[in-house]
């Protein structure tokens, strides 16, 4: 099978993702520069059938990108809820392995099995605690824990993407002073940043020196390691 076979389905479907679309296909642009086999590893798994433009089915997505890159391409997944797993059981092939459970200790035992392995992971996919976008906080954390869980095993090529984190600028204030408007100098207005899962792993990537790949609805990181 050849990938331009993948990118033909892509293309298809690539329309029902509607915000997310752009940034599944530079994820996909990128892991064809990494050598096979392909190790993608996602926290929260499908849930629905079919639910492109609400969840993204990245699962789906993810399983048919490994079945073009080689025998030992292959996808592990993790969701606390059993009827979640079910359903993401019934609609991906074997090429994914599917755990119920909480994702922080999953990934830490993973990495500890990846390390004995000698296993490289091209992409971690985290997208497991639903964000309340009038208090991402809960979420945001959430992420971090599964990012400190997996940094033993991340190297610099090794991209990590956060769902629901897009980017967001602060509008530059203005005040009225008497008759005339006083423009706040630009310096005092924050610049860009991440909102919303993948606030908290932006932090930490700003501060460690990781660089944004790309940030659409999705945000994703290299250069962890």
């Amino acid at each position: 099978m050849e990938i331009s076979d993948f990118y033909n389905w892509f293309d298809k479907i690539s329309i029902k993702l509607d915000t997310r679309k752009d940034s599944f296909y530079q994820i996909f642009k990128y892991l064809d520069k990494i050598p096979e086999p392909i190790i993608i590893v996602e926290t929260g798994c499908l849930r629905i059938k079919d639910n492109y433009s609400g969840d993204g089915q990245s699962t789906l997505l993810f399983d048919k990108y490994t079945q073009f890159r080689g025998k030992n391409s292959k996808v592990y997944t993790v969701d606390i809820n059993a009827n979640a797993t079910k359903v993401c059981s019934e609609n991906v092939s074997e090429n994914v392995s599917i755990t119920t459970g909480d994702s922080v200790k999953y990934l830490n035992n993973l990495s500890k099995e990846f390390i004995k392995t000698n296993t490289n992971v091209a992409l971690f996919y985290l997208d497991s605690f639903d964000c309340d976008w009038k208090s991402p906080e809960q979420s945001a954390q959430h992420h971090l824990k599964e990012l400190v869980s997996i940094k033993k095993i991340l190297n610099d090529q090794t991209l990590v993407v956060v769902d629901d984190s897009p980017i967001i600028g602060y509008l530059q204030q203005s005040k009225v002073k008497k008759d005339s408007l006083e423009l706040i100098k630009p310096g005092l207005v924050p610049g860009p940043t991440i909102s919303g899962k993948g606030s908290l792993v932006h932090e930490y990537a700003v501060h460690t020196g990781a660089k944004i790949l790309f940030s659409n609805y999705q945000t994703g990181w290299i250069g962890f390691n």
